[in-house]
């Protein structure tokens, strides 16, 4: 069910995924930890308002006015599980997107360019 709430909400699980791969963690924890709405309404005004500064550096994918309203309707309905479950969606692709960019860096440089990088570090 979770991967269908990361369909559903795709665009507010990119932008809380792009957060945690840019260790911004603060949105996210609140969502887990959320017991009532306003604290649901501040982490997803807290996303955007990081997201608004980050357009400029590669964040591409922002929720639709519609998606962050259908969200704030079904967790009014829900109850704030559905905010945890979101969080948890966001945190498991933040975290392996982070991960799969350190192994493409470690299989990007060569013995030699770790070798001179470590060399100029020591100068």
């Amino acid at each position: 069910m979770v991967k269908d709430l990361s369909t559903k909400y795709s665009g507010i699980v990119e932008l809380l995924a792009y957060l945690v791969k840019e260790r911004v963690y603060g949105p996210v924890d609140r969502l887990a930890r959320a017991t009532d709405l306003e604290t649901i309404y501040m982490a997803l005004y807290e996303a955007l308002r990081y997201a608004s500064t980050e357009v400029r550096k590669g964040l591409d994918k922002i929720p639709s006015d519609e998606e962050i309203k259908q969200f704030l309707d079904e967790v009014n309905r829900r109850g704030a599980s559905l905010a945890r479950r979101i969080a948890i969606e966001a945190l498991t692709t933040g975290l392996s997107r982070e991960s799969q960019e350190k192994e493409k860096e470690k299989r990007g440089s060569s013995p030699r360019e770790k070798t001179e990088s470590s060399d100029q570090t020591k100068r």
